[in-house]
């Protein structure tokens, strides 16, 4: 499976590569591919069906924060010190196949031996586990599968699907930014910080990307049966990226269509 390990990226730039993996993959144009990388500027991401009215523009201005649509559901995010992976396989593959939820589980197999070789100690969400009422922050809740530290989610992830193909994204908060995401919402959930986890808290120091990347590349490799072979992007691909850069995700009329 390639691995790709980008710099830290614009939020819109960011989703816009994301979706060009998706795409070309689904194409036959491109391998499966696991992802890795941070973001910069600090940017917000709303989910692809989250109404935009949850969130306080003003304050998300006046914080230089940017925002972004994911291409994926769920709620809003605040991406600033984290470590974001995304996996785009194919549906018939035996890591993808099967339901969303089945796919999920086997996902997420891979980051929680991961996280174990970084020192987390991390455990997933058992199956039966159902969401609480929608909110607007996606750490407030947690669902099957996810993965959790003490009881509060470590690692928010969603997934889409396109043709044959899926795409699954998560944040791996390196510290709490529960606060500052409060302060960009309009009804936030009370007590948002206490219900992320975190790996500086989980691990009583603070890990580098390097490191978590490290860890996440060799849980994965033997949870899925897998061999990572660091590549490049394909000019193509960047090429998509750039177009659906202007096209979608740098454009407020997709940020701010819902």
């Amino acid at each position: 499976m390639r691995l790709l390990i980008d710099p830290p990226l614009d939020g819109a730039t960011n989703m816009a590569r994301d979706e060009a993996l998706l795409a070309s993959h689904a194409r036959g144009t491109a391998p499966a591919t696991l992802r890795l990388y941070g973001w910069s500027p600090a940017c917000l991401s709303l989910g692809r069906f989250q109404r935009s009215g949850e969130i306080d523009r003003g304050a998300c201005e006046r914080a230089g924060v940017a925002v972004v649509r994911r291409p994926s559901g769920g709620r809003a995010l605040l991406h600033d010190c984290e470590l974001t992976y995304t996996l785009v396989i194919g549906t018939d593959t035996p890591l993808g196949q099967g339901t969303i939820c089945q796919s999920y589980q086997r996902i997420s197999a891979g980051l929680l031996a991961g996280l174990l070789h970084l020192g987390a100690q991390a455990t997933l969400a058992p199956s039966g586990r159902e969401r609480q009422p929608a909110n607007a922050a996606c750490y407030a809740t947690s669902a099957a599968y996810e993965l959790l530290v003490d009881g509060r989610k470590l690692v928010g992830s969603a997934q889409t699907r396109r043709e044959n193909a899926l795409l699954q994204h998560g944040s791996l908060p390196i510290a709490s930014n529960g606060e500052q995401l409060s302060a960009l919402l309009h009804h936030p959930p009370t007590h948002l910080d206490k219900r992320i986890a975190t790996l500086d808290a989980a691990l009583g120091y603070t890990p580098t990307f390097d490191d978590i990347a490290e860890a996440l590349v060799a849980g994965c490799s033997e949870a899925w049966g897998v061999q990572f072979v660091r590549g490049a992007w394909q000019a193509s691909e960047l090429a998509l990226a750039d177009e659906l850069r202007t096209t979608t995700y740098a454009n407020e009329t997709w940020t701010y269509a819902r």
